[in-house]
């Protein structure tokens, strides 16, 4: 065991993508997960932190666009808007005549080598996978295609973000279970990086959860706003109070920055007694609300809401 030749981890972009190896980047359609995909791309390959937060290893980076046939012109309005120059290492691939498999490797090998590049996003892996025939077992075949991926990204020290759908019928399972297909979807992938909407917000709120689960890198939630007029994300808060911003978002416009009691929580709100205690403890206990005087509670200044 101790002689086994084991490929060390790094992390390419803080907290989301270690490398070498393949990560998954997971969302329903229209979470807005291929732009969160292409500006992990555009931040490694400017050496720029993400969202200014999150630091990159800098490195050429290429987009392979496979998932939608308008998705090279979508990719280059966020390239500009980016402002993103000839001199940045950032390549857009559009469709590749290829599934998953000998001839993809192939050609993506050699398109790694010959551009040096350091991170590769893949949208989609829906798109890029071979036909499945009758009598496949389709675990394996997840499996070896995922597996192949990830063996070719470790032989070349890069690092793989692969674009996947979540399952229809997911919801009742743990985020990190969530992405569509087999247990082998996440079994040989290093990383599971998941964006979703929140629920309890209106339907055309800029704000996401991503939640970020990887084998050599603690578990990470945050919240990324959307802005139209760049078409990205910006960072908005990190660490267990992520999964409750619609709480932060119900105090602020409760109470704004002037303290409160769970009594007035609960009679403001409308929420149940014990409801109001249990989220005032955990937002307290994540940095997100600070103790003012006698079960007096305010929000802490680390929240940009």
């Amino acid at each position: 065991m101790l002689a086994l030749d084991v490929v060390p981890s790094k992390m390419i972009i803080e907290s989301l993508a270690p490398t070498p190896g393949v990560s998954l980047l997971v969302g329903a359609p229209k979470s807005g997960k291929t732009i969160l995909a292409v500006q992990m791309a555009i931040a490694v390959a400017r050496g720029s932190a993400l969202f200014d937060y999150y630091r990159v290893k800098q490195g050429p980076a290429m987009i392979v666009e496979q998932d939608d046939p308008a998705g090279p012109a979508s990719i280059k309005d966020i390239v500009l808007r980016a402002g993103i120059t000839d001199a940045v290492p950032l390549f857009v691939q559009p469709r590749v005549p290829f599934s998953i498999g000998p001839a993809f490797l192939d050609w993506l090998g050699n398109q790694i080598v010959k551009r040096s590049l350091g991170h590769v996003v893949l949208d989609s892996y829906t798109a890029l996978r071979a036909s499945r025939g009758s009598g496949v077992d389709i675990v394996k075949a997840e499996q070896s295609e995922l597996l192949s991926l990830d063996t070719l990204a470790k032989k070349l020290d890069c690092a793989f973000g692969v674009v996947h759908h979540a399952s229809k019928g997911s919801a009742g399972l743990d985020w990190s279970d969530r992405a569509a297909g087999t247990f082998a979807m996440s079994a040989a992938t290093e990383a599971q990086v998941f964006i979703s909407r929140f629920p309890d917000l209106d339907v055309a709120s800029p704000e996401r959860l991503v939640r970020v689960r990887g084998r050599h890198c603690s578990d990470v939630e945050m919240v990324l706003r959307f802005r139209k007029e760049t078409l990205d994300y910006e960072h908005v808060l990190e660490g267990g109070a992520a999964s409750a911003y619609p709480q932060l978002l119900q105090i602020r416009h409760a109470f704004g920055n002037q303290t409160f009691t769970p009594k007035q929580l609960y009679l403001t709100t409308g929420v149940a007694r014990a409801t109001a205690f249990r989220q005032i403890e955990r937002l307290f206990r994540a940095g997100a609300l600070q103790k003012r005087g006698r079960g007096e509670y305010v929000l802490a200044d680390l929240v940009r809401l």
